[in-house]
C-alpha cells in the first residue's frame, strides 16, 4: 500500500468513470492524492480539465498487459469503470491480484465475478490484494443493508442465524449505453457464457469458495424474488406491492458470496422485488418491460433499437434526470429465533450512475484509507460485505446516504 496515489480511476473518459473523476474533484479536491486513467491521452486530458486539473493523467489500455502494470504500481486502489468487465476486466485484475493492490469495479456480471474467483482468490490471499466486486449500485446497497441486518439480528442473540432477508426498492434511474452493451453482452453475444477451466475446476459455484479452507461453504443462500406481481404484506413489515426487478438476481450472487464468507446463516433465503404504491403502477410497469423484452428478442426490431433509440456506449442518462432519481431499499431480516429487524437506506441522487460513482470512489478510499476500520483486511476475491463492511458505509452516510433501523 505505498503507491503515489490513494486512488486511480480506470476508464475515467466513460460515463460513469468521468462522473467519478468529478465527484473526487468536489468532495475530495486535492485531499487524496488520484489519477485518472484509460486508453486516449486527449480524452483524459479533457476529463483532468473539467476536474480542475487535479488528477494526474495514465495512459493504459485494457488489453496492455505492460500498461496496466505500470499503472497498479502507482497506486493503492483501482476504481475501474470500464465495462463490460468480462471483455476489459479481466487483465485488470490478474495485474492487481500479480501487485497486491486493491481494487474495486461496479460489475453487475456474475458469471465474470465466478470467474475471478476460481482464477484469482488464491493468488489474492498469497499478494494480500482485496478484489473487490460489485461495488457500485450492483450491488453494494444490497449487500451492506444485508450485513447491516445480521449485525442487528445477533446483538439480540449471538447464537442467531439469519433465515431469511425481504427487500422492496423504490427507484428511479435510467440505463446508461454501457449498461445496455453490457445487458446485451450477457443475451446476445456470448459474454460470460462458456465457463473457464478454472470454474470447472472447481467443481462447485465459485460464489461459495471460502476464505482458507478448500471445499464449498455450509453457508449457503437461495434466491425465491419476486417474478411477477405480490400484493402487501403486512406481516412482512411493508404495505407496498413488489414486483419483479431486472437486477435482483445479481443482488442475491453478492449476498450469496457474502454468507459463503461471513456465515450470516447456513440456509438463507433471499427475497427481492421493486415496490410500487399500487398494483395498477406495478401492472404498468411490467407491460413496458415485457414489450421493450420481446422487442429485443426480435433481431430487426433490437437493431432498430440501439440504432434510433437506445444511448450508445459512453452515453447515459441528463445531469438533470440523473439529479432527480433515488434509490430508497427497505429490507425486512428474519433469524432462525422468528425475530425480525427492519432498516431503511436511502439514496438522494440516481443510483446508476450519480451514485454508483460515489459508491464505488468510497469504496476505494475505504480500502486505501480506512484500513483499520474494515470488516476484513485480509486478500482475495470478494464483496463489499465481505471486506469494507460497515466502514464503506460510515463513508455513505458523510456523503449524502442515509440509514436507520426501525
Amino acid at each position: 500500500m505505498s503507491g503515489k496515489f490513494d486512488v486511480v480511476i480506470f476508464g475515467a473518459t466513460g460515463f460513469t468513470g468521468r462522473l467519478a473523476a468529478l465527484y473526487i474533484t468536489k468532495q475530495y479536491g486535492s485531499k487524496v492524492t488520484w489519477a485518472i486513467a484509460g486508453r486516449s491521452q486527449s480524452k483524459l486530458d479533457a476529463i483532468k480539465a473539467e476536474c480542475q486539473g487535479l488528477p494526474e493523467v495514465i495512459v493504459a489500455d485494457s488489453s496492455d498487459d505492460v500498461a496496466l502494470g505500470n499503472m497498479v504500481s502507482q497506486t493503492k486502489v483501482v476504481c475501474t469503470f470500464a465495462g463490460p468487465f468480462s471483455r476489459y476486466g479481466s487483465r485488470l485484475v490478474a495485474a492487481c491480484v500479480a501487485a497486491g493492490v486493491d481494487y474495486c469495479d461496479i460489475t453487475g456480471e456474475t458469471d465474470w465475478v465466478r470467474e475471478m474467483i476460481a482464477k484469482h482468490d488464491d493468488a489474492a490471499r498469497k499478494s494480500g490484494a482485496r478484489i473487490v466486486h460489485l461495488t457500485g449500485h450492483d450491488s453494494l446497497p444490497w449487500d451492506i443493508m444485508t450485513f447491516m441486518l445480521n449485525k442487528k439480528l445477533r446483538e439480540g442473540n449471538p447464537a442467531v442465524e439469519l433465515k431469511r432477508v425481504e427487500y422492496w426498492d423504490h427507484i428511479k434511474s435510467q440505463p446508461s449505453g454501457g449498461t445496455l452493451e453490457t445487458a446485451m453482452g450477457i443475451m446476445f453475444g456470448g459474454d460470460g457464457k462458456k465457463r473457464a477451466d478454472e470454474v470447472k475446476a472447481l467443481g462447485f459455484d465459485p460464489l461459495l469458495k471460502q476464505e482458507t479452507a478448500a471445499g464449498a461453504s455450509d453457508f449457503k443462500t437461495s434466491a425465491k424474488n419476486v417474478t411477477f406481481l405480490e400484493g402487501a404484506n403486512p406481516k412482512k413489515g411493508h404495505a407496498m406491492t413488489r414486483t419483479m426487478f431486472f437486477m435482483a438476481g445479481v443482488n442475491a450472487n453478492a449476498v450469496k458470496r457474502s454468507n459463503a464468507i461471513n456465515g450470516y446463516g447456513k440456509q438463507v433465503t433471499y427475497c427481492e422485488g421493486q415496490s410500487f404504491k399500487s398494483k395498477c403502477s406495478a401492472y404498468k410497469y411490467l407491460a413496458g418491460l415485457s414489450f421493450f423484452g420481446v422487442g429485443l428478442y426480435i433481431p430487426p426490431i433490437r437493431w432498430l433499437l440501439r440504432k434510433f433509440v437506445l444511448p450508445k456506449p459512453g452515453e447515459g442518462p441528463s445531469e438533470e434526470f440523473m439529479k432527480s432519481g433515488f434509490l430508497n431499499i427497505t429490507g425486512v431480516a428474519t433469524g432462525t429465533d422468528d425475530r425480525t429487524v427492519k432498516a431503511t437506506i436511502r439514496f438522494p441522487v440516481d443510483p446508476g450512475y450519480l451514485d454508483t460513482a460515489r459508491m464505488c470512489v468510497e469504496a476505494g478510499l475505504t480500502l486505501a484509507l480506512d484500513s483499520s476500520k474494515m470488516h476484513n483486511k485480509t486478500g482475495g476475491v470478494r464483496t463489499p460485505a465481505c471486506v469494507q463492511g460497515e466502514a464503506v458505509l460510515e463513508r455513505l452516510i458523510a456523503t449524502g446516504t442515509s440509514f436507520e433501523y426501525h
